[in-house]
């Protein structure tokens, strides 16, 4: 049982993180981001170029970066715990 679970608390971690991430954002940067994804539908390509440079912008100030750590310091974290708990 405990083996099935551990995928899902491993998942649990990584959006944990990516919700910490997205709450420390300032919110006019995650209202306009919303708005964009929304308008598009979540893609990209059908914005206009000046929205294109706008998104850019917005994720450069979403520190992208600073993001992918957390969510992979997480996801080894988990790996680590079910490895352990595994032998």
């Amino acid at each position: 049982m405990l083996r099935r679970l551990v995928p899902w608390l491993i998942l649990f971690e990584v959006l944990r993180a990516t919700r910490d991430h997205w709450d420390r954002l300032d919110p006019n940067d995650r209202a306009r981001v919303s708005d964009l994804m929304r308008r598009t539908h979540g893609n990209p390509r059908n914005l206009t170029e000046a929205a294109r440079r706008e998104l850019r912008d917005l994720s450069r100030r979403m520190r992208l970066k600073r993001l992918g750590l957390s969510v992979g310091s997480a996801a080894v974290i988990g790996r680590r715990r079910h490895r352990r708990r595994g032998r």
